[in-house]
């Protein structure tokens, strides 16, 4: 709202009567101006869980409430994340950057960092004037890159063996509503499940979900590539973690109802990457990177769209900042989601996607990149992938139903989505395809250049390479905070709130 206008008298000449008509024109100074209300944003995150969701087709969960926000707003048919593990995935989508930009290329836990202090979606809305909530594990490192411009602080850990009830995540999200509503601003709530992440939890302690999944298992999802006892097992509490997130939204989309808020609150919708199984989580495959994503606010998006353009996660940032009338930094790699209602808006030619392994113990370098047809996947060091290891045993999958072609991949994959949507099939060795691999290559090297990867550089590759194989240069084995790679791909560089 803007300041009230004032009208001073004039102290000279004769007083003259004002007519009905002057004095309407002064009534219209001297009463407030209510400009145009700014938004509230409500960013829900969930982990660890792909489209399974009955608006995305997953007949066997319960998900009103998301089936809802979609139906009356858009739901986006392909979406990704840049890289699928929590830590960079959160540090990729709160900065609008890449992870091969800001240096969080693994999980905070095993000491993988930003390389300076990048300004992320709290701090951007605070300096506007938003009152700040943040509900759940933040995951980066350092933790003072989103701390340090939250208002309100709910749920900072999360425990994947007794996951926190979902009255009490929507307990937090109220109070970050009814601070904001006493202070008179509008709020940014960035609310972050730890549903589904593993261990999946059929039923919490709080007892929830309240509609539980048919059945005392599962069939597994067609793109991890094989069916086991322990795997359907798995898979049935995976989906009633579904069910149990779509009841704590639903908590929580509520308590904005009771206040009053909703219609006025941009209510966002993100997985931060696909589910903790063999060929998801942790790789650049579909299952790991292709997530669901909603957005619901009716004065900006299409009600009830279904959006097929390819859209990433780097979008949201752009979209929020539009959308609260904050200038878009030139920096930003993504695009506002409004634009898309404009059929001339270009649309995204490709998606890029990278992971490392994430960890310590789980080495493994790999580079995707998807047209509208076609992905390929680079995997330039010749090992192991032990990261597929990781999945199986996880999940105790016997090794003679292990995919040879995922623990030890090749140097290219090239898989054809229209006609092998599960990536089951590699065709890079096709010789019709040649010249379709050899463009998605020079894509993604252009790409690396655009972005100043330093995985562009064989050196530095060899270099990350020897010093993640290294366990004596482990960050957990020594004082140092974070890798030396930081300081080898990025220099010296005095943080942005020095």
């Amino acid at each position: 709202m803007s300041r009230s206008k004032t009208v001073k008298t004039n102290q000279q000449g004769p007083f003259v009567k004002p007519t009905l008509f002057v004095r309407f024109l002064v009534f219209l100074l001297v009463v407030p101006v209510v400009g145009a209300e700014k938004p509230n944003v409500l960013f829900i995150v969930s982990e660890d869980n792909s489209e399974q969701i009955g608006c995305y087709g997953e007949t066997r969960v319960h998900t009103p409430v998301l089936d809802s926000l979609a139906e009356s707003g858009v739901r986006y048919t392909r979406a990704y994340v840049p890289y699928s593990v929590c830590s960079p995935s959160r540090a990729a989508f709160l900065t609008g950057l890449y992870t091969r930009q800001t240096g969080h290329i693994g999980l905070a836990t095993h000491r993988f960092a930003f390389y300076k202090d990048f300004k992320t979606m709290p701090r951007y809305l605070q300096e506007a004037g938003y009152y700040t909530g943040f509900i759940g594990k933040t995951h980066l490192n350092p933790e003072s890159i989103v701390e340090k411009y939250v208002d309100y602080r709910g749920i900072k850990t999360a425990s994947f063996k007794s996951t926190f009830s979902i009255i009490e995540y929507a307990a937090h999200a109220r109070t970050t509503f009814e601070n904001a509503k006493a202070v008179g601003k509008p709020f940014l709530c960035i609310l972050n499940y730890s549903d589904a992440h593993r261990a999946f939890i059929g039923k919490s302690k709080a007892g929830f979900p309240t509609v539980d999944v048919e059945g005392e298992t599962a069939e597994p999802l067609p793109w991890i590539g094989c069916d086991t006892p322990a795997l359907r097992r798995e898979m049935r509490n995976y989906l009633n973690c579904m069910n149990r997130l779509d009841e704590g939204i639903g908590l929580v989309l509520k308590h904005l109802e009771e206040m009053g808020e909703r219609e006025n609150t941009v209510v966002i919708y993100l997985a931060d990457h696909g589910g903790d199984f063999p060929r998801g989580k942790t790789t650049c495959y579909e299952g790991g990177v292709k997530v669901p994503m909603i957005v619901n606010f009716p004065k900006s998006f299409q009600k009830g769209h279904v959006e097929e353009a390819m859209v990433s996660s780097m979008d949201i940032l752009p979209s929020i900042l539009q959308e609260v009338g904050i200038e878009i930094p030139k920096e930003l790699v993504g695009t506002p989601l409004q634009d898309l209602k404009d059929p001339d808006t270009p649309r995204r030619k490709y998606i890029h996607t990278f992971n490392t392994g994430s960890a310590s113990v789980l080495l493994y370098l790999t580079f995707g990149i998807r047209d509208e047809r076609y992905k390929l996947i680079y995997n330039p060091v010749r090992m192991t992938n032990g990261v597929a290891i990781s999945r199986y045993n996880n999940t105790k999958i016997p090794m003679a139903v292990w995919d040879p072609a995922y623990v030890d991949p090749p140097e290219f994959e090239l898989y054809d989505l229209e006609a092998d949507p599960y990536e089951l099939n590699n065709i890079a060795n096709d010789p019709a395809l040649k010249s379709k691999r050899e463009e998605l290559f020079q894509a993604m090297r252009d790409f690396q250049k655009e972005i100043k990867d330093p995985f562009l550089d064989p050196e530095n590759v060899d270099y990350y390479v020897k010093e993640v194989q290294d366990p004596k240069r482990w960050p957990e084995k020594r004082s140092k905070e974070v890798w030396g790679h930081l300081e080898k791909f990025y220099g010296n560089h005095e943080s942005e709130n020095d």
